[in-house]
C-alpha cells in the first residue's frame, strides 16, 4: 500500500485532524459576521483548518467561501486577480455558477469600454497602471456585496498568509477596510498568516487600520492522543499494526507539530514491522529530510540565540530563572531580549505562565547535533 501520510503539502480538509473546537469557535463566529484572526508558525495545520472551514461554512450553513490565497502576492494586480479567483472557485457550485458569469461579464463589459473592472483586460496590452490595477482591486473588494445582492447569502472570506498583502503595497490594508467596514450583513472575514509578529502588528497598533477590527483565534499543537489515534487508523488501514507501538512515542517527541509529526509518521511507514529500532530509523529519516532546512534556519540564528532555543532544549522552559541564565551564560536584559525575538520569530511559543516551548521539535534536536 502507498505511504499514506503526506508531509510534504497542507492535507486536504476532510483529513483533519481534531481541531473540532477551533473550527466551531470560527463558524460560530463567521455566522455572527465577526471578523477573526489566526497566527501560527508555518506548516502548523492552519490551512487545512482553513480548507475544512470554508468546506463546512458551505455544506453546513450556506455561507459562500472565497479561499484568498495571498502568499508571496508581489502588485495590486495580482492582489485582485487572487480575490477574484477566489470568488470564481466559490461560486463553481450548482446555480451559483450563473451568478459568477453575471459578475464576472459586469467586469468584461467594464473593461472593454475603458473602465477598470475586475475582468483582466486581454492580453498583449502590458502591466495595468497603477490606477487602473487600483480600481479593479476596489472592485474585487465590492465582490461580497454584489453576490449577496444576487443571492442573498453570507459570504466567508478567507485571505490566507495575509501580512503578504503589504508586501504588494503599503497602505493596502487601509483599501481592504474601507470595503470591510461596510460588509457587516453581506461577509465575513478571516485573517490567517504565517509571521505571529507581523499579525500582532498589523491588527495591535493602533496606527493600522485594522487595529482591534478581529478576534484572535488561537491554533496551538494538535493533542497527543488524537493525533496518535489518527496515525493508529491509518497504519491499521494499511495492515501495518507492528508499528502501532511506536506511535505514542514517536507523537510525543513531535509534541503535537502536524507537519514534524506526519514527516515521522510517513518514516515509520517505511520501517519494518518487526524491526525493535523502527522509530529510531524513522527519526533518522525524518531528520536527514529536514536537514535542509534546518540548517538554513541555524545558520540565520545568532550565537545568543543558539544557546536560548539550547537551553530550552535541554528542558530550561522558564529562560529568566537562575539556571536558565547559568545555561546561557547570558544577563538578564540580553536573555530577555532573545526571548522576545524568538517568539516574535516564532521559534518559540509562549505557554501559560510564562514558560516557552520550542515549535520545531526537530530544531530541539538539531542545537544539540548539528550536521
Amino acid at each position: 500500500m502507498q505511504n499514506p501520510f503526506l508531509y510534504d503539502r497542507p492535507l486536504p480538509p476532510d483529513q483533519l485532524v481534531d481541531r473540532t473546537a477551533e473550527l466551531e469557535q470560527l463558524l460560530q463566529l463567521a455566522r455572527a459576521g465577526q471578523s477573526t484572526r489566526i497566527a501560527t508558525p508555518r506548516r502548523f495545520g492552519k490551512t487545512t483548518l482553513l480548507g475544512a472551514l470554508a468546506e463546512t461554512a458551505w455544506s453546513a450553513h450556506e455561507m459562500i467561501p472565497a479561499y484568498v490565497d495571498l502568499s508571496g502576492v508581489t502588485t495590486v494586480d495580482d492582489v485582485a486577480l487572487r480575490i477574484d479567483h477566489a470568488y470564481e472557485q466559490g461560486l463553481d457550485r450548482g446555480k451559483l455558477r450563473a451568478v459568477w458569469r453575471g459578475v464576472r461579464r459586469r467586469g468584461t463589459a467594464n473593461a472593454r469600454f475603458g473602465v477598470p473592472g475586475i475582468a483582466q483586460v486581454g492580453g498583449g496590452m502590458g502591466a495595468p497602471s497603477a490606477e487602473v490595477a487600483l480600481a479593479r482591486l476596489h472592485d474585487a473588494l465590492d465582490l461580497p456585496r454584489l453576490v449577496h445582492a444576487r443571492t442573498g447569502q453570507r459570504c466567508l472570506v478567507i485571505l490566507d498568509e495575509f501580512q503578504d498583502l503589504l508586501t504588494a503595497e503599503e497602505g493596502l490594508d487601509g483599501v481592504l477596510r474601507s470595503h470591510i467596514q461596510h460588509h457587516s450583513a453581506v461577509a465575513s472575514y478571516v485573517f490567517a498568516g504565517s509571521e505571529p509578529s507581523l499579525m500582532a502588528a498589523l491588527f495591535g497598533d493602533r496606527r493600522r487600520p485594522l487595529f482591534e477590527q478581529a478576534r484572535s483565534v488561537a491554533l496551538g499543537p494538535l493533542p497527543l492522543a488524537d493525533l496518535a489515534d489518527w496515525i493508529d487508523e491509518r497504519l491499521d488501514a494499511a495492515g501495518r499494526e507492528g508499528l502501532r507501538e511506536h506511535v505514542d512515542t514517536a507523537v510525543s517527541l513531535v509534541g503535537g507539530h502536524p507537519q514534524r509529526a506526519m514527516l515521522l509518521a510517513h518514516f515509520l511507514f517505511e520501517q519494518d514491522d518487526d524491526d525493535p529500532d523502527a522509530l529510531d530509523g524513522a527519526l533518522e529519516g525524518a531528520r536527514r529530510e529536514a536537514r535542509d532546512g534546518l540548517a538554513q534556519t541555524w545558520r540565520a540564528l545568532s550565537v545568543a540565540q543558539r544557546r536560548v532555543l539550547g537551553a530550552v532544549a535541554r528542558g530550561h522552559d522558564r529562560l529568566l530563572t537562575v539556571a536558565a541564565l547559568q545555561a546561557t551564560g547570558h544577563a538578564k536584559s540580553t536573555q530577555s531580549a532573545v526571548r522576545r525575538q524568538l517568539l516574535d520569530d516564532a521559534h518559540l511559543r509562549e505557554l501559560p505562565g510564562g514558560a516557552v516551548q520550542l515549535v520545531d521539535p526537530l530544531l530541539g534536536l538539531w542545537t544539540t547535533s548539528p550536521q
